[in-house]
């Protein structure tokens, strides 16, 4: 037996090459939070590894308790510093990392190993909290994969390829079991909940200003993927609303909720949302169902292609036309939403005249220009629309991502007079505006257009796809109004990617985006590829749900019924010849267990043997403890016979949970009965 082993049986050490494992197990683990956590705390985790290291070549004293403390106390307090507190998830995930890496600064026996893989493997577990994508997955595996082989050598098997076998055929037999519990066990709710961090699948607010949209292009943040139950919604109908603005100050365009606009309308809340599973506001057949895999978000936002009809779950449904979840999403989430692809047709609670509202004595040159063009149109509410978009499509208007800085009380008369320069937010706001001051309800719509077409048929939406148009009350019933179709028709047709590709500021914030090599044909094809697998990823297995999960049995029953049936239309002969493949298959397993068991109990028949010796000696078994454990604990007091005792338990758990060679296992056994006679002739006398 080689030394390092020696020592584990002994119990009293580990050596230096155990301790370099369990700290690349610890640095395995640590990379799967690295993106999410402080990166200070690499250093914390050399930092406890040298010192661990520099003692063990005793150039260091072990390290005491107050410095364990010290240590402790100086991470808690830089989670403290980091976050503003340590009750949140992120700096409970903080606390358990640290616990996990100062851990080696008091390991120094095979139990204090254990207690390190044990704690990396619940820290490895809390990583899918970060992210659950197939890269983490995969990186996850590998981390377990490194754990498990580090604790085959802590129970005594031997470094190297024989430790990894055994690791990778212990996860070879787990592997069933995990596939039956993920299809079979149903999805429960969180027992408990952290507090969360506030966190954005997209940077769209419930209030906006002109110019603050532009800052969404510089950034390639995935919003949201969906993919359509049948039909397609052409370029010009992939509106997504997210939020609807109604109260203007000036400058800000914000939101008011349904609790605020109830409480200042004295109307019931239920007149402005209410919880259902289908819209109780429309009851529009869809015209579009769509499938939504909503990034986390601490907002309760929910997008929906127009006005949202039903869903596939309860969410609330608000009286401007847009959708909301229960409750945030703390991890990615499906939702199946069915929709109009249009402006909604009932009447929003807070009246027309809430629709009017206007700053006074604000933008005078734009009040000029309203009534002019009122005048013009003949009082005709759409003749008056129309000539207000024809306007901003005639120049000097122009679409930029870098419009001038407006500032000052007659921000809307600035722009439509002076600079002339900006992007969907400058141009809603502004018709937005000059709706009002015709006395047409107007109210801004904030939300994503387009969306990027995958060749498996899925969309991205992501945060330059980011839009702002307006809905004007007209008839009985909202209607879309986009001014970025006047001033700029190739962002609505061909998408924001497409038409802002060639703008500096696009994408600014992404400097290492692959969006940036979409002009490179393979490596384009290469990030398709890539998005396509993890969105299957996330659809399929993340977003297993308990409609997908009975679907799946339902589909496997009825193959088992349909198999049955077959089998119940066989020929006699037929029948007879596999029932006998069958008896054939359960006798050859049957000689298979047999074998395995026959052989088992010729090692256990002699440690048996060696066991009740040892009993009569005062040197029994300790309750629950297993036969190696047993020969282990006593070999120190064996005297001479102390290298058998601990061969002996070395070879007996490699012939019971070791892969081996026949060649190999039958020269175990041998040496197992020459042991047992060594051990009962070295024994010291009055042991």
């Amino acid at each position: 037996m080689s030394a390092p082993s020696a020592l584990l049986a002994d119990g009293r050490s580990l050596s230096a090459p155990l301790l370099v494992q369990l700290f690349i197990g610890q640095c395995l683990v640590l990379a799967l939070h690295l993106p999410f956590m402080p990166p200070w705390l690499f250093g914390v985790a050399l930092a406890a590894a040298g010192w661990r290291f520099l003692q063990l070549r005793r150039r260091l004293p072990r390290a005491g308790v107050v410095l364990r403390l010290t240590a402790v106390a100086g991470v808690l307090a830089g989670l403290w510093l980091q976050y503003g507190g340590l009750l949140g998830m992120q700096a409970l995930m903080g606390v358990l990392l640290g616990i996990y890496l100062l851990k080696l600064l008091e390991t120094h026996d095979r139990r204090d190993g254990r207690v390190v893989v044990i704690i990396g493997f619940v820290t490895l577990t809390a990583a899918f909290l970060h992210d659950q994508s197939l890269l983490m997955s995969g990186a996850a595996l590998l981390a377990a994969a490194w754990l498990l082989q580090t604790l085959v050598v802590l129970a005594g098997g031997r470094a190297g390829r024989d430790a990894w076998r055994e690791a990778l055929w212990l996860l070879a037999l787990s592997a069933p079991l995990m596939v039956l519990l993920f299809v079979v066990v149903p999805r429960i709710g969180p027992l408990w909940s952290l507090p969360q961090a506030d966190q954005t699948a997209t940077g769209l607010s419930d209030e906006i200003a002109p110019g603050d949209i532009a800052q969404l292009s510089r950034s390639d943040a995935r919003a949201f993927r969906v993919r359509f139950d049948a039909a397609e919604p052409p370029p010009a109908e992939r509106y997504w609303r997210v939020y609807t603005l109604s109260q203007f100050d000036g400058e800000r365009w914000t939101r008011l909720r349904p609790e605020q606009h109830a409480a200042s309308a004295g109307q019931p809340v239920s007149r402005f949302v209410q919880e259902a599973r289908h819209s109780p506001f429309d009851e529009r057949a869809p015209r579009y169902v769509a499938e939504l895999l909503l990034e986390p978000d601490s907002r309760p936002w929910r997008p929906s292609l127009g006005t949202p009809l039903a869903s596939d779950a309860r969410q609330r449904y608000l009286a401007d036309g847009t959708l909301e979840g229960l409750v945030p999403l703390t991890s990615r989430g499906l939702l199946q939403v069915a929709s109009s692809a249009q402006a909604p047709r009932f009447p929003d609670p807070a009246g027309p005249a809430w629709h009017r509202l206007l700053p006074p004595d604000a933008n005078p040159r734009s009040h000029a220009l309203a009534e002019r063009l009122w005048h013009e149109a003949e009082g005709e509410p759409r003749r008056y629309l129309a000539a207000l978009m024809a306007r901003f499509g005639e120049a000097p208007f122009r679409y930029t991502l870098s419009p001038p800085r407006l500032a000052g009380r007659d921000r809307i008369d600035d722009f439509l007079f002076d600079t002339r320069a900006g992007y969907c937010t400058h141009y809603a706001s502004a018709a937005a505006v000059m709706a009002r001051m015709a006395g047409i309800p107007a109210r801004v719509v904030v939300g994503f257009q387009g969306g990027e077409r995958h060749p498996d048929g899925h969309f991205t939406v992501r945060d330059y796809d980011a839009h702002a148009w307006i809905e004007v009350w007209l008839d009985g019933a909202w209607e879309r109004l986009d001014p970025t179709a006047a001033i700029a028709p190739q962002r609505i047709e061909q998408g924001a990617e497409a038409f802002l590709g060639g703008s500096e500021d696009f994408l600014a914030d992404a400097p290492f985006s692959p969006l940036r090599l979409r002009e490179l044909g393979w490596a384009n094809r290469l990030r398709l590829g890539v998005e396509r697998v993890e969105y299957r990823w996330q659809r399929g297995v993340i977003g297993y749900q308990r409609e997908r999960r009975e679907a799946l049995l339902a589909g496997i029953a009825e193959r088992l019924s349909a198999l049955w049936a077959r089998l119940g239309q066989l020929k006699p002969g037929d029948a007879l010849r596999l029932a006998a493949a069958v008896a054939g298959l359960l006798l050859l397993g049957w000689a298979g267990r047999y074998w395995h068991r026959h052989h088992s109990v010729v090692e256990g028949h002699l440690v048996r043997r060696l066991q009740v010796w040892l009993e009569k000696r005062g040197h029994g078994p300790l309750g629950g403890e297993s036969p190696a454990a047993h020969l282990r604990r006593i070999a120190p007091r064996g005297g001479a016979a102390q290298t058998a005792l601990e061969g002996m338990a070395n070879d007996l758990e490699r012939l019971l949970y070791a892969p081996l060679p026949e060649a190999e296992r039958r020269l175990r056994r041998r040496r197992l009965g020459k042991q047992l006679a060594e051990i009962k002739r070295r024994w010291p006398r009055r042991g």
